[in-house]
């Protein structure tokens, strides 16, 4: 009985990765650019703009593509292939039928802006364009590539075949400090990885959801919690055969428990929503477009997110259980800088693209203050409360 288990979860886990990469491999070639591949995109890209603060992290010149963590990331990669993130793509087979794909490459020409959340970038490949296929490992950990990447860096522990357990401290720091610059977005930064997920499913052109191009409108659909614990998941790097529930070599430096992640997504999502949606706001064509719809969501986003902030500080200032700790004080300093910044935003009588650019930075800054302030996340303990509120994973995570 377990024989057969062991080979029923073999057997799954090779037909996927086998599939999946020949799937990749097609689409990889096939999904080429159309009409303009040889002029510049003319359409001013919102997100872009919102990850202009990680400049090399999102970089598309330096991606290098998903078979670049392979090597490494067998299980992973497989794992991928079984998201949405893979299959959730873009491509020219969609231009002969009515598709939000095809209403805005009519409009346009180009299908540039479609590719900035759906594939990775194009790139030169033999002479030829290629297109990778869904959304992949730098999309949202950052490109990987040039002379200052951190590809080659972020896995070696120290001269010739030093372990990752024989690794210094000072090399550690060292290591990590080096892809930090490099752009790499690592598991333990939680609030960058926070922004990355955001400035996809915020949609950040108001064009995409307008009833002539159609795309559907996820503002208040996406919730990080539920889709880090899904389908998503993909921590397998101390161990190739389980799919661990937390990030395991963040796990193994930080010390940080599932919950404890979790709790520190509990803030950092609404902190990562606020900004991004500023930054949208901010990135409007002109003023008149805060009277339209979609400026009315990402407002209400900001609201919301204020509001849930409002709850979580007032339980972490004052715990039910006297054993918990509360939060120290550079901590709620740093949340309270952010109430304050969306009270002086509400409070204006017309909301300017000016003003909003000034509160996402507000955000930004009192964000990373958090999160130096907060330390692995143990004085978090009062927010296990909001736990029940969260929604049940989504999609199903691949276990070997």
């Amino acid at each position: 009985m377990a024989v057969r288990k062991f080979l029923g979860n073999n057997i799954r886990m090779i037909s996927v990765f086998c599939c999946g990469s020949l799937l990749f491999i097609f689409t990889g070639w096939m999904n080429l650019h159309g009409a303009d591949d040889n002029q510049p995109s003319t359409i001013k890209s919102v997100s872009t703009e919102v990850r202009k603060e990680y400049h090399r992290s999102n970089d598309r010149s330096l991606f290098l593509g998903a078979r670049a963590c392979l090597d490494c990331h067998r299980s992973e990669f497989a794992s991928w292939l079984s998201t949405e993130h893979f299959n959730n793509t873009v491509n020219r087979f969609e231009l002969n039928k009515d598709t939000i794909a095809k209403r805005y490459f009519e409009k346009h020409g180009s299908l540039d802006r479609c590719y900035q959340c759906h594939t990775a970038p194009k790139e030169q490949r033999f002479g030829r364009k290629f297109v990778e296929t869904g959304t992949s490992c730098e999309s949202c950990h950052g490109a990987s590539g040039g002379e200052g990447g951190w590809l080659n860096r972020h896995a070696v522990y120290g001269p010739n075949t030093t372990r990752l357990e024989q690794e210094t401290s000072q090399h550690f720091q060292s290591r990590i400090d080096f892809c930090d610059q490099a752009g790499m977005v690592r598991p333990g930064r939680q609030y960058l990885m926070a922004k990355q997920c955001m400035s996809c499913h915020l949609i950040g052109d108001p064009e995409l959801i307008s009833e002539e191009i159609g795309h559907p409108v996820s503002f208040d659909k996406f919730e990080l919690i539920p889709y880090l614990s899904g389908e998503v998941r993909h921590n397998f790097h101390l161990n190739q055969r389980n799919n661990a529930k937390a990030p395991t070599l963040d796990t193994l430096r930080r010390g940080l428990s599932p919950t404890q992640r979790q709790r520190v997504y509990m803030i950092v999502e609404q902190l990562a929503r606020m900004e991004v949606a500023f930054n949208y706001l901010a990135n409007l064509p002109n003023e008149e477009a805060f009277e339209n719809r979609y400026a009315d969501d990402l407002i209400g986003i900001v609201e919301d997110g204020a509001d849930f902030l409002d709850e979580y500080v007032e339980v972490l200032l004052e715990p039910d259980d006297s054993v918990v700790p509360p939060l120290n004080e550079e901590a709620v300093e740093s949340l309270t800088i952010v109430l304050e910044e969306f009270e002086k935003f509400d409070d204006l009588d017309e909301p300017t693209r000016a003003a909003a650019a000034d509160s996402a930075r507000v955000i930004s800054e009192a964000a990373n203050q958090f999160m130096a302030a907060l330390g692995n996340g143990s004085k978090l303990e009062a927010l296990d409360v909001f736990f029940e509120d969260t929604g049940n994973p989504v999609g199903d995570v691949l276990q070997p």
